[in-house]
């Protein structure tokens, strides 16, 4: 699959708008395809119409729409991993920091506070006897 056809598939599935980025734009296509399975991205490809980049927004999405419902599982695994893709995107998280007053970073170490850990819970998992051979 190109870059320009999944950026044209992931900027239809992820458009944007005056506040956010489309997720063609963010050259995201190699996040996409390590994340989504070849098969997947093969039988979207392999459905696509061949003047699928050249048309517009509607004949895009109407395009993807009949491959959702002719090959749900594919299309699940691709738009999890545009998904993915995007919303761990920096410049999409700025967005996200932005619009929601999210902080744009991992939550921890600097986020939530977590009680200690408390190791009493292991107490039962620790007299158990392994149940794996040494290797």
């Amino acid at each position: 699959m190109s870059d320009a056809l999944l950026d044209s598939i992931l900027s239809t599935l992820l458009p944007g708008d005056a506040d956010w980025p489309s997720a063609g734009s963010l050259d995201l296509s190699a996040a996409v395809r390590a994340d989504c399975e070849a098969a997947a991205l093969a039988a979207i490809l392999g459905a696509l119409p061949p003047d699928f980049a050249a048309g517009d927004a509607d004949a895009r999405e109407s395009a993807l729409r009949a491959i959702e419902a002719a090959q749900p599982a594919a299309f699940e695994r691709l738009v999890a991993a545009a998904y993915l893709a995007y919303y761990t995107e920096p410049r999409v998280r700025i967005v996200v920091e932005r619009l929601t007053g999210y902080a744009a970073r991992p939550p921890q170490p600097l986020g939530y506070a977590l009680e200690p850990f408390d190791e009493a819970l292991l107490a039962t998992q620790k007299r158990r006897a392994p149940f794996w051979r040494r290797a």
